[in-house]
């Protein structure tokens, strides 16, 4: 049977220290000339190639990156996920995943097991950096983590914690939505979803707020709904809408899943989309495209921003400088949820 190689082996032949193979390995300068090339004479003979948990010694990376979500059954964060999956993978990387269900300690928890995982970085989506208000207790722990391993936070930050960060463009998403509506003469458009104190809500509702007054269309308080980010969201909000008597002619959803939910309740209630109310959801999840009669929604971007969260995080890995604040645009994806208003 052949042997495995080892550094101890290539040591031995070329008469030097296993440290000294381990600094050719790593291209450290400390290392005579003569002898670098008779060890990298016997590497080239036996074709020597260290295993992962050598290369994770000798470089001092395991090659692993960790994933922290709030909610792997959303199709947001399972959509970027795979985006983040496949080109850390691309670059070398293997993931873990860890789903935090919406749990704060089950967040400290994976946080700490990542670290004695020996992860060399951390890409965090949700939970604690989605809140308005910090936690500080929270944030105290997330710089004891960041000075052990690089975090990068995607869509949110937390007060006191000085990480890199990849956004998307939520303020320009919902601006563009709001133009639409107005340029299809929509005069009357509900805001519907979300969670008062998460940001994912609130930026959008204030981007609403301002493209409104920009487009110098009116704010009813009454068709400003906050009820949740889920399917079941949306139908109890559509609901309440339509026991007003003056009801609006177009409704901006915090997301896919509430738009789903409201445009199942319209149609529950015989109201047709989009002849009689036309529907914007967010994030362009691939439900979007295909439920009745295909939403128009904006898409996150998905592709750019894994790829995006993941070289930053390797750049802070390999100590290389990188952006503090990356946004990346936003796309929206106009489609047959949505008409002009009939004079």
């Amino acid at each position: 049977m052949k042997k495995n190689i080892t550094i101890y082996d290539i040591a031995k032949e070329a008469n030097v220290s296993p440290a000294t193979v381990s600094r050719v390995l790593t291209g450290n300068e400390r290392v005579k000339p003569i002898t670098k090339e008779k060890v990298l004479a016997i590497i080239e003979k036996y074709n020597f190639r260290p295993n992962s948990l050598a290369r994770s010694l000798l470089f001092k990376q395991s090659k692993m990156i960790g994933i922290i979500l709030p909610d792997i059954n959303h199709p947001f964060f399972s959509t970027l996920v795979l985006k983040i999956e496949a080109h850390a993978l691309s670059l070398g990387y293997t993931t873990f995943l860890c789903n935090s269900m919406n749990d704060e300690q089950i967040e400290s928890t994976y946080l700490h097991n990542l670290v004695d995982k020996q992860v060399d970085g951390i890409i965090f989506l949700g939970g604690r950096i989605n809140q308005v208000e910090t936690n500080h207790a929270l944030a105290e722990e997330m710089n004891q983590i960041m000075d052990r391993v690089p975090v990068i936070f995607v869509n949110g930050e937390m007060e006191g914690v000085d990480t890199h960060i990849v956004q998307t463009n939520e303020i320009d998403g919902i601006t563009k939505v709001v133009d639409l509506l107005k340029n299809l003469n929509h005069q009357k458009i509900a805001f519907l979803g979300g969670e008062s104190g998460i940001s994912s809500h609130e930026v959008k509702y204030n981007a609403f707020q301002q493209a409104m007054k920009n487009n110098q269309l009116p704010l009813i308080p009454d068709w400003i709904l906050a009820d949740g980010f889920e399917i079941a969201s949306g139908e109890a909000l559509a609901s309440q809408l339509l026991t007003l008597q003056d009801r609006p002619t177009a409704i901006v959803c915090v997301n896919d899943f509430v738009a789903i939910g409201v445009i199942k309740t319209l149609e529950k209630f015989g109201l047709k989309v989009p002849e009689d109310i036309s529907v914007v959801g967010f994030d362009d999840i691939y439900l979007a495209k295909d439920f009745p009669p295909g939403i128009t929604s904006v898409s996150q971007n998905y592709d750019q921003l894994g790829r995006t969260a993941v070289d930053v995080l390797i750049k802070r890995i390999n100590n290389e400088l990188a952006e503090k604040k990356i946004t990346v645009p936003t796309k929206l994806m106009v489609r047959n949820s949505c008409q002009q208003v009939k004079t």
